[in-house]
């Protein structure tokens, strides 16, 4: 067995991610830093930016599509973009 099949096979199926992914884009300019979609985020996915102002993305890799944070921002400031 070559090293890498044998680093495959010992990789965890935690580490796969399956299920939908999404494109979190923020536009900080609209954004009044409520801390709505922070607060609302399942996964995660968002954290306030250290200024306070507006969120940023911290684990791209954790969105799941699921629209909570777009969905409950008053002012239109965050789109998600369903990825297949």
């Amino acid at each position: 067995m070559t090293e890498v099949s044998s680093a495959i096979k010992q990789t965890p199926a935690a580490t796969v991610r399956k299920g939908p992914h999404g494109k979190v884009r923020i536009f900080a300019t609209w954004c009044k830093g409520c801390h709505i979609c922070v607060e609302f985020c399942p996964t995660k996915v968002l954290a306030m930016h250290p200024n306070g102002n507006h969120p940023i993305v911290v684990a791209r890799e954790k969105c799941t599509a699921c629209h909570f944070c777009d969905t409950h921002c008053p002012d239109l400031a965050i789109s998600v973009k369903k990825i297949e």
